[in-house]
Parts: structure tokens; C-alpha cells; sequence
């Protein structure tokens, strides 16, 4: 999901990074679980773009919440 230094400094790039970091706090990979939301300013195409990669994903099961949220849900500590 995270690919390059250059791509970090895309819109795509950073909303990726910021959901990466969220899952990777401690909390979240306690319990394996978190609600991503998106931000003021992030673009709807990059959103739904990151939530069905998300969906793409084995390990993860994503389900989506009113507004511009989901929760995710994964059996290990690596996503993407």
C-alpha cells in the first residue's frame, strides 16, 4: 500500500500515511482493530481508492460507517 518517498507527497500518498500510521499505533494493534475516518480536505476519489484496496485485502475486513468513516478489522499485524 506504501510504496515510495515520492508518493508520500501526494494526496493519495499522505491520506495512505496517515491511515498507516493509525493502524499501526499500539492501541489499534492491540486489538486489532480501528476507525479510519476521512479528513476535511482529503478528496473522495483517494477515500473510496484506499477503502477498496483496503477490501482487496486477505486479511482485512473493512466495513463501512455512515459519512466518510470504516471500520477495520485484521487477523495479523501487517495490512497493505
Amino acid at each position: 500500500m506504501f510504496q515510495s518517498v515520492s508518493m508520500l507527497e501526494t494526496p493519495y500518498g499522505q491520506l495512505t500515511s496517515r491511515v498507516y500510521r493509525q493502524v499501526n499505533s499500539s492501541a489499534a494493534q492491540q486489538r486489532r482493530q480501528t476507525v479510519i475516518t476521512r479528513q476535511a480536505g482529503e478528496r473522495k476519489a483517494d477515500w473510496d481508492c484506499l477503502l477498496e484496496h483496503l477490501e482487496s485485502q486477505e486479511s482485512v475486513r473493512l466495513k463501512r460507517l455512515d459519512g466518510d468513516a470504516a471500520q477495520l478489522n485484521w487477523t495479523n499485524h501487517h495490512i497493505g
